[in-house]
């Protein structure tokens, strides 16, 4: 053996001492206890993070689909919209169309009743003249049915009249109709 291999084997059977009253086999278990210590400790953290992971699955996934659904849906609506506002466009259009064929009937309308204001602008004129002749007229009627009233007056006269004269002239008639041969 080299000298070197003896000093080793010397280190390696004599304990050293280190300053803080630990032997080398002290330090070197120390250290194995270290590394499974940290080796347990990061066993320890992976199952942690595992576990963790696992728990932000079942939150992510169902959110992730969730927010695709929505997405889905919020374009589904954009669609609609649009679709529905390019329907409104296209009657609106009809519409404008309509609007102006209305526009020339309403102006033929108020032409017409323009016509229509003087045309009864005349016939009131035409009423006021039938109402003057009608007051004519009834003071005609008045005036006839007073003298409808005299010439009654005047028949009932007339009448009385002629019962006192064939009450006058009978009664000597009836004597002398004796004597008539006929």
């Amino acid at each position: 053996m080299s000298e070197q291999d003896k000093k080793k084997t010397e280190n390696n059977s004599s304990p050293e001492i280190s300053p803080d009253g630990r032997t080398s086999a002290d330090v070197e278990a120390s250290l194995l206890l270290d590394d499974n210590t940290s080796i347990n400790s990061l066993e320890k953290i992976y199952e942690v993070f595992a576990a963790s992971a696992k728990r932000w699955e079942a939150i992510v996934y169902p959110s992730m689909i969730a927010f695709i659904i929505l997405a889905v849906y919020g374009f589904y609506l954009i669609y609609s919209l649009t679709t529905d506002m390019g329907n409104a466009v296209t009657e609106m259009r009809q519409m404008s169309s309509n609007m102006k064929t209305m526009s020339r009937d309403v102006t033929s309308m108020s032409t017409s009743v323009l016509k229509m204001t003087d045309t009864i602008t005349l016939m009131e004129h035409s009423f006021t003249k039938q109402l003057d002749k009608m007051d004519m007229l009834n003071n005609g009627i008045v005036e006839m049915n007073k003298s409808l009233r005299v010439m009654t007056f005047s028949m009932n006269q007339m009448r009385r009249d002629m019962s006192i004269l064939n009450n006058n002239v009978s009664r000597p008639m009836n004597f002398m109709n004796s004597f008539m041969p006929w």
